[in-house]
């Protein structure tokens, strides 16, 4: 079966998605050979196949993610007998990627499992929604990330992310707002996303948001005036002694010491 995602060329610069889908392939199904004008990595959910590049023939199987490069030749065929099963997703690339996807043909990739589920659930423009570009291109950030990390080097970090971040705290940590539901909201592992945040930013997302939230209190308290307790929930905290350690934390003395200073 085969699942082609419809996908609007964008033209962006850093990443651009070209193509992505799943097929459960027939036995023996191939493609090839062939060159393609973009990378295009499959992932093996399930079954195995021969891949054959420039450098040599390989045998992936579940949980192996092939790689083929812009302008090469290859061939890819399904097993006879456990015909794979995969995810791709094919893009153009405007940086620099890590060294594992310009020096391997094969990588044995299962912890990439989610991303590639989020390639595979996007919703393309079949579905009458904004279409899944960008949730693509956050899935291919995330994998260059996460491959840069196995370089052992400091990871290719996509500021977009880091400053949407930003956003969605300046814009609602009077809602109450978590470093959980942003990471969701960017489809990131939460660890990822930490990691990533504060490699930019110096501290943690949660240290980061804290903080606003405090000096937004602080404003309020001093300059506006307000309850404590209205402060509190004007910052994302519904419970009051909760906000009331949080701001002591910060400051050094409680909310209503600090309304009364001078």
């Amino acid at each position: 079966m085969l699942n082609n995602k419809i996908i609007i060329n964008r033209h962006y610069k850093d990443i651009n998605p070209e193509v992505c889908g799943r097929e459960s392939c027939d036995p023996g199904h191939f493609y090839g050979p062939a060159v393609r004008s973009y990378w295009l990595l499959h992932f093996v959910v399930s079954g195995k196949g021969r891949f054959t590049s420039p450098r040599g023939s390989f045998s992936p199987s579940k949980g192996d993610m092939f790689i083929i490069r812009p302008y090469e030749i290859t061939f890819y065929e399904a097993d006879e007998t456990e015909p794979w099963d995969y995810i791709w997703i094919g893009f153009s690339a405007g940086v620099s990627l890590p060294s594992a996807l310009l020096e391997s043909d094969v990588i044995y990739a299962p912890d990439m499992r989610d991303i590639f589920g989020r390639i595979d659930n996007a919703e393309d423009v079949r579905s009458n929604r904004i279409g899944c570009e960008p949730t693509l291109v956050s899935a291919v950030w995330e994998l260059i990330g996460r491959l840069e990390q196995a370089d052992g080097r400091a990871p290719l970090l996509p500021d977009g992310h880091v400053k949407a971040a930003l956003n969605i705290m300046e814009n609602e940590y009077h809602s109450g707002v978590t470093v959980e539901e942003i990471a969701a909201r960017l489809h990131l592992n939460r660890s990822y996303f930490w990691s990533l945040f504060k490699g930019v930013m110096k501290r943690s997302p949660k240290e980061y948001l804290t903080a606003l939230r405090m000096e937004r209190a602080a404003e309020l308290l001093r300059k506006r005036k307000l309850s404590v307790s209205v402060t509190a929930a004007s910052v994302g905290y519904p419970d009051l002694f909760a906000f009331s350690r949080a701001f002591k934390n910060h400051y050094g003395i409680s909310p209503s010491e600090y309304a009364k200073k001078p």
